[in-house]
């Protein structure tokens, strides 16, 4: 009994001792003026712009010169990596994309600076770094992603010590990162264009339905025809 006590408070303090150092790590990354922001993939695969081009400060709001942290929970990778392999062809791109970028952004590293901030013919613009945040020692996930995203902005948003703005595409996730206490930024998603005719579509040859229709009265056909024989 004495041994497994001292196996499980070896255990404990170890992981303490894990817990302690990242804090003292994030701490020291994120002691300068800059303003963070997290986003979840939607924002990644449905916002118009892809990570490459898209004017952060213009997205959240802020000042040209004002510096940025983008930050990668871990969920948000791992999300990504899935997308990767198995999303539709936007999703696919996108996620292959911003992964990509990250990367060779990081380089192994956990953070690393995306654009360093620059004099142009009209503005100062600020630095944007990107960090990817890993879970926690002894973390466990919350089922839901959407959720998880949230969650660890929130610590994020402890831990820092400042606001921390959630990017979304989504109105679920919207509702979720508002009533989580986060500043939240819902972006409109790739405008679909004009609604269809509907009553075009379910036209012979052109709607779902109809194509079953006519594929089902051929079956019919056939199956007649062979009983005729």
């Amino acid at each position: 009994m004495n041994l497994l006590v001292d196996q499980e408070l070896a255990e404990r303090i170890e992981t303490l001792e894990a817990a302690i150092d990242l804090l003292q790590s994030l701490m020291t990354r994120w002691d300068g003026r800059e303003w963070f922001v997290v986003a979840d993939s939607s924002f990644y695969i449905q916002n118009p712009d892809r990570l490459g081009d898209v004017d952060l400060h213009q997205v959240v709001g802020l000042p040209s010169g004002e510096h940025i942290r983008l930050l990668f929970p871990i969920a948000v990778v791992d999300e990504l990596d899935g997308l990767k392999e198995a999303g539709k062809h936007r999703a696919r791109w996108r996620a292959g994309h911003t992964l990509g970028l990250l990367d060779g952004t990081l380089k192994g590293s956990l953070s690393g600076i995306l654009r360093r901030s620059r004099l142009t013919q009209d503005e100062v613009r600020g630095e944007i770094s990107l960090e990817i945040v890993l879970d926690p020692p002894g973390h466990v996930r919350l089922p839901l992603a959407d959720d998880e995203i949230i969650d660890r902005a929130v610590a994020i948003q402890s831990l820092a010590g400042r606001p921390v703005r959630l990017l979304t595409c989504d109105t679920s996730q919207h509702t979720r990162g508002r009533a989580a206490g986060l500043q939240v930024t819902k972006v409109p998603a790739k405008d679909p264009g004009p609604e269809p005719d509907w009553e075009a579509q379910d036209r012979t040859g052109h709607g779902t339905r109809a194509k079953r229709r006519e594929r089902q009265a051929a079956d019919a056909g056939t199956l007649k025809a062979d009983g005729s024989a």
